[in-house]
């Protein structure tokens, strides 16, 4: 299969001032022979059909963006429920939905289905590779918290041995409801 060529629009031609005055005209919905005259008057000029097209894709890529946002708002609000989460996690499980999504459009998109096959590659090694290096940590994770326990409620065991209680009395207390 070849490779999909990259959408050259009129627009991106512009000068950069030109072209940001575009985006922003396209987003506050003027009409494209409005964005035209605006071009015209600027010393260019783009046809109507060109402007359609640019427009079309911008706001399409806008979509896109506000919905990958609000997904990633949930999933970290989800997240932040709980305590000491690892956000990879979360940002994982949306790159694999943002994959997901690109290989069902995979007429549509401007991606190469080669070049997809390795995004979803990396993704995988990405994912076994945060898993090992879980699995190898765990085991470091729990001595370095039980030596922290034993040095921190030690001293407070023997310092202030009420304080101790209370402390213990709370965490079982805590742990019992959960």
């Amino acid at each position: 299969m070849g490779r999909r060529k990259r959408r050259h629009y009129a627009i991106n031609k512009l000068p950069e001032e030109v072209r940001a005055t575009v985006d922003e005209m396209v987003k506050t919905d003027f009409t494209y022979r409005e964005i035209a005259d605006y071009i015209r008057n600027s010393g260019n000029e783009v046809s109507l059909s060109a402007i359609q097209r640019y427009s079309a894709n911008l706001m399409q890529s806008a979509e896109e963006l506000r919905v990958s946002q609000e997904n990633f708002s949930a999933i970290m609000k989800e997240a932040g429920k709980y305590d000491n989460i690892d956000f990879t996690e979360p940002v994982i499980r949306l790159l694999c939905g943002q994959l997901l999504t690109k290989i069902s459009k995979l007429s549509d998109t401007e991606i190469a289905p080669e070049e997809l096959l390795k995004h979803t590659v990396a993704l995988i090694r990405a994912v076994a590779y945060k898993q090992n290096s879980d699995y190898r940590n765990t085991p470091i994770f729990d001595a370095v918290s039980k030596e922290f326990d034993r040095v921190v409620f030690g001293a407070i065991y023997d310092e202030k041995p009420e304080l101790y209680k209370e402390l213990k009395d709370f965490i079982n207390s805590k742990t019992k409801s959960d």
